[in-house]
């Protein structure tokens, strides 16, 4: 194989190991809590006043 071909192949499964790593990361149980409270933000941010024109 050439040179290109092989940065390809390794640029792939760095790519692939990346995405699983992600996933893993992402469905873990220890972002749970950050998530959920990312989630909620915009609703707690309601009592805030709005800074937009009132019509």
């Amino acid at each position: 194989m050439d040179l290109q071909n092989e940065v390809r192949i390794i640029v792939t499964v760095l790519g692939f190991i990346l995405f699983v790593v992600l996933c893993v990361w992402a469905y873990s149980k220890n972002t749970k809590q950050h998530f959920e409270e990312a989630a909620q933000q915009p609703f707690l941010d309601d009592d805030l006043p709005s800074s937009g024109k009132q019509s």
